[in-house]
C-alpha cells in the first residue's frame, strides 16, 4: 500500500511530533528538578534532625555524666537522674538510627558511639553508682571516646548535609544542560523534519515550473513525473491532462488548418480559371465597342473591372494559402535595388495619377544588391503603394526609398496621408484587417495586402515595420539581407556607382 498523506496531513504530523518531542522533553526536565528538589529538602530535613539527634545524645551524655558525680554533701549518685539521662540517651540513639535511611558512614559512627557510650556505663556509671569509683585513668579513656565518637557522628551528619547540598547543586545544573541540549535536539528533529517536508514539495514543483515553461514555450509532449504530497501529486495529474488536452487540440487544430488550406488552395485555383475567361470576355466586348450601346459598354467594363478585383482577391488568397502551408517558395538571387524600384514606380504610375498624387522614387547611391526574389519584392513594394495610393487624399506626396542600413539594405514607402492611430498600427499587419476611420472604411480592398508583405519579407529573411500618426501620414519599412556577392565590394564595383548621390525620379 502507498501511504502518500496530503500536505495539511504532513504538517500536521511534523507539528504533533515537535510538540510531543518538545513536552516530552519539557515534562522530563520539569519532572527531573522537582525531583531533585523535593529529595534536597527531604535529605536536608533529615539531616538537620540527624544533627539535632547527635546533639541531644552529647547532652544526655553530659546529663548522664552529672548524674553520677557525688553530690555535694557526699551522698551517693542519683540513680533515678541518671537512669532518665540513658533513656533520653538510648531514645536519640533510636531516633537517629531511623533517619540514617542506608548512610552506612552515618550509621557506623552511630553505632560506635553507642557502643563506646554502653562500654562506659558499664566501666564507669554502673561502679559509681554502686559507691566504687572506677581508675581514673580508665574513665577518662572511656569519656574521651565517648565525646570523640560523638563529636565525630556530629561532623559527619553536617558533611553529608553539605554533601546533598552540592549534589543537588550539581544535578540541578546537569538537568539544566541536558533540557537545553534536549530541546535543541528535539528543534533540531523537527528541522530536519521540516527541511524533508520542504523538500518532498521542492522537487515536484520544481518539475511542474520547468514542465509549464517547456508548456508555455511551445513543447506540447511535456509531461511531468506525478510525485510528492496529495495535493502536489494531483496538480501533477491535472498539468498532464491540460497537456494532454492542448496536444490533442493542437493536433485537431492543424488537421482543420490543412483541410482549410487544402479547401482555399483548391477553391481559388478552381475560380483562376473562370475569371480569367470572365475577364477576357468583358475585355474583348469593351474593346469591340462599336457594336456595343453605351449601357452595355458601361456594364463590360464594370464586369471587366470586378473580375480584376476578384482576381486579384483569388490571387491573394492563393498566397496566403501557400504561405500558411509551406508551399509558398521564393527563388532568391542577387537582386539590384535601383532597376527593380524604377520598375515598380513605373507599373504603379497610372494609379497614382489617377488621383493627381506625385510618386517619388529615391534610391541611395551605390546601394548593394539584396539577396531577393525580384517578382516577390515587386508584389511586396506593389502592395504598399498600392496602400498608400488608396488611403492617401488627392494631391498627396508618395515617396519610394531605398538605402542601405548596416548589413541590410532598407526600403520605405512614405506617404502624407490621414494616419493610423497607435492602437491601429498593433493590427496592421493582421489579415482581413482595416482602419476603422471614415475616411478607410470608403477605400475598398480585402484587408489582405499588407498580411501577404509580410509573409514574403519573413520569407526573405527580413522585417517588416510601420509607423504613423494621425494625420501626419504612416511609413511603412522594411529590409532585406545584402547578397553574399555584394559584401566586399568595392564601392566602385557596386552597381550605380558613378550616379548622383541619391536617385530621385518622379515615376
Amino acid at each position: 500500500m502507498n501511504f502518500n498523506p496530503s500536505l495539511t496531513a504532513r504538517l500536521r504530523i511534523g507539528f504533533l511530533i515537535l510538540f510531543t518531542l518538545l513536552l516530552a522533553v519539557s515534562l522530563i526536565g520539569v519532572g527531573r528538578l522537582f525531583q531533585i528538589r523535593v529529595d534536597f529538602e527531604d535529605d536536608t530535613s533529615r539531616y538537620f534532625q540527624l544533627e539535632l539527634e547527635a546533639e541531644r545524645l552529647n547532652s544526655s551524655f553530659v546529663l548522664e555524666q552529672s548524674a553520677i558525680m557525688p553530690v555535694a554533701s557526699g551522698g551517693p549518685p542519683d540513680a533515678r537522674e541518671f537512669n532518665a539521662a540513658a533513656d533520653v540517651f538510648d531514645g536519640s540513639a533510636d531516633r537517629a538510627s531511623s533517619l540514617t535511611e542506608g548512610d552506612t558512614e552515618i550509621a557506623r559512627r552511630l553505632r560506635r558511639l553507642t557502643a563506646s557510650e554502653g562500654e562506659w556505663r558499664e566501666a564507669v556509671a554502673a561502679p559509681r553508682l554502686r559507691g566504687r569509683a572506677p581508675p581514673a585513668s580508665l574513665e577518662r579513656r572511656l569519656t574521651r571516646r565517648v565525646s570523640a565518637s560523638a563529636e565525630e557522628l556530629g561532623t559527619s551528619v553536617r558533611s553529608a548535609r553539605d554533601e546533598v547540598r552540592d549534589d543537588a547543586r550539581t544535578d540541578t545544573r546537569d538537568t539544566t544542560i541536558l533540557v537545553a541540549f534536549g530541546l535543541a535536539g528535539a528543534l533540531l528533529a523537527a528541522l530536519i523534519l521540516f527541511s524533508g517536508l520542504i523538500n518532498s514539495m521542492r522537487a515536484p514543483l520544481a518539475r511542474l515550473v520547468d514542465g509549464a515553461r517547456r508548456l508555455a514555450g511551445g513543447d506540447l509532449e511535456t509531461r511531468v513525473e506525478v510525485g510528492g504530497p496529495v495535493e502536489i501529486a494531483t496538480l501533477g495529474q491535472a498539468f498532464n491532462e491540460m497537456a494532454t488536452s492542448l496536444e490533442r487540440d493542437a493536433r485537431e487544430r492543424d488537421r482543420i488548418e490543412r483541410m482549410k488550406d487544402d479547401f482555399v488552395l483548391t477553391v481559388s485555383h478552381e475560380l483562376r480559371t473562370p475569371v480569367t475567361v470572365v475577364k477576357g470576355f468583358a475585355e474583348m466586348l469593351t474593346s469591340e465597342s462599336k457594336g456595343l450601346s453605351a449601357s452595355q459598354l458601361e456594364a463590360a467594363d464594370i464586369i471587366a473591372d470586378s473580375a480584376g478585383q476578384l482576381q486579384k482577391m483569388i490571387n491573394d488568397l492563393l498566397d496566403l494559402a501557400r504561405s500558411d502551408a509551406g508551399k509558398l517558395r521564393i527563388d532568391a538571387e542577387p537582386t539590384a535595388v535601383k532597376p527593380l524600384a524604377q520598375r515598380v514606380g513605373r507599373h504603379m504610375r497610372p494609379n497614382f495619377e489617377e488621383k493627381a498624387q506625385q510618386l517619388t522614387v529615391s534610391v541611395e547611391k551605390d546601394v548593394p544588391d539584396v539577396e531577393a526574389d525580384s517578382d516577390r519584392i515587386a508584389q511586396v513594394l506593389s502592395n504598399l503603394l498600392s496602400n498608400a495610393n488608396k488611403y492617401a487624399q488627392e494631391g498627396a506626396q508618395v515617396r519610394l526609398n531605398a538605402q542601405q542600413v548596416g548589413r541590410r539594405v532598407e526600403f520605405a514607402v512614405i506617404d502624407d496621408g490621414p494616419g493610423l492611430e497607435p492602437e491601429e498600427l498593433e493590427h496592421v499587419f493582421e489579415r482581413f484587417w482595416r482602419a476603422q476611420s471614415g475616411e478607410t472604411q470608403a477605400v475598398g480592398g480585402t484587408g489582405l495586402g499588407l498580411a501577404i508583405a509580410k509573409s514574403l519579407v519573413d520569407l526573405h529573411g527580413g522585417s517588416i515595420s510601420a509607423d504613423s500618426k494621425p494625420g501626419k501620414g504612416a511609413t511603412f519599412r522594411f529590409v532585406l539581407p545584402i547578397a553574399s556577392d555584394s559584401e566586399g565590394r568595392p564601392p566602385a564595383e557596386q552597381p550605380g556607382n558613378g550616379r548622383p548621390s541619391a536617385a530621385e525620379t518622379p515615376a
